[in-house]
């Protein structure tokens, strides 16, 4: 155990000797990697936050089922257990027509017109809530409570729906994409890094398998060197989104009141922070093996 200890603090030492022999270049790339791992970590982040946005601040799409003026308590009770089994529906609410025309007097646009009126001559209706507000649910749905009794109309927010699915698909693709390139382009940088360092230890490589050294013995530093490489870029991503967030949240407050909508921007906690720095050591020791392996095949 301590043979196996020994080695790999020895590996360590190397690695770190690679980055302190050059600490220009090495400063320079981990800058550079520091911007592309951030860069990934944004996309990843706000698509996070975009979609957060789409789920609980835009409006959401639901079904009207708008019952018949005929329709008598024993269908509505029938119709209301029917909705609460389905497992496709979240929440649904029943609006009388009493309901309904209260709600139309708290607008100030709407309530001079509807001074006159002393009853809701239209029929209450049930709002359904998806849980899954894909346009092909909206479709199923309303083909299924269609032929109800005392159901009179159907009214689906299915375009609304598909417009929505289409802007978050589409979305996701270019986020999703941007931040697999820059996420690819560090791994390829570190491999790079690497392959320069094995190629400028070439004669030592010679020497080390005269003497019998191990392949897992030599490639041990590497994989320490590109572990640091991207633990160093994962720390410096991570601390550049928080004061980016820094800077972004007044704004997005303020744009956020003028909407009167609610744009949060709350920064991601420890836990995110170690899972990041985490993947990106892991990432950096694969990158960097590859690298050093490459550079013994040429």
């Amino acid at each position: 155990m301590r043979i196996w200890l020994h080695h790999h603090a020895s590996a360590f030492r190397q690695a770190g000797s690679f980055i302190l022999g050059q600490p220009l270049r090495h400063t320079v790339s981990i800058l550079l990697l520091g911007m592309l791992v951030a860069l990934a970590l944004s996309t990843g982040f706000f698509w996070q936050r975009i979609n957060h946005w789409v789920q609980h601040t835009l409006p959401e799409p639901t079904l009207t089922l708008f019952m018949t003026d005929q329709a008598n308590e024993a269908q509505m009770h029938a119709l209301w257990d029917s909705l609460a089994a389905n497992p496709q529906i979240r929440a649904f609410e029943y609006i009388s027509p009493a309901q309904a025309l209260a709600s139309l007097r708290d607008s100030p646009d709407l309530a001079p017109a509807l001074k006159v009126l002393d009853r809701n001559p239209l029929p209450g209706a049930f709002v359904l809530h998806l849980r899954d507000p894909n346009p092909s649910r909206f479709n199923q749905l309303e083909q299924e409570f269609s032929h109800r009794e005392g159901i009179a109309q159907i009214r689906s927010d299915r375009l609304w729906a598909e417009r929505l699915e289409t802007v978050s698909t589409l979305a996701e693709s270019i986020l999703g994409f941007c931040a697999l390139l820059f996420a690819f382009l560090s791994f390829l940088l570190i491999a790079y890094q690497a392959h320069q360092q094995a190629l400028r230890r070439q004669g030592l490589h010679s020497l080390l398998n005269l003497l019998g050294a191990s392949s897992a013995y030599q490639r041990r530093p590497f994989a320490y060197y590109g572990a640091l490489l991207g633990a160093s870029a994962g720390l410096l991503a991570w601390a550049t989104l928080l004061w980016a967030l820094a800077l972004i949240t007044p704004l997005t407050h303020a744009l956020g009141a003028l909407f009167q909508i609610t744009l949060d921007l709350p920064p991601p906690d420890i836990r995110d922070g170690g899972m990041l720095l985490l993947f990106s050591a892991l990432g950096g020791g694969f990158a960097a093996l590859l690298g050093q392996g490459n550079s013994r095949a040429n």
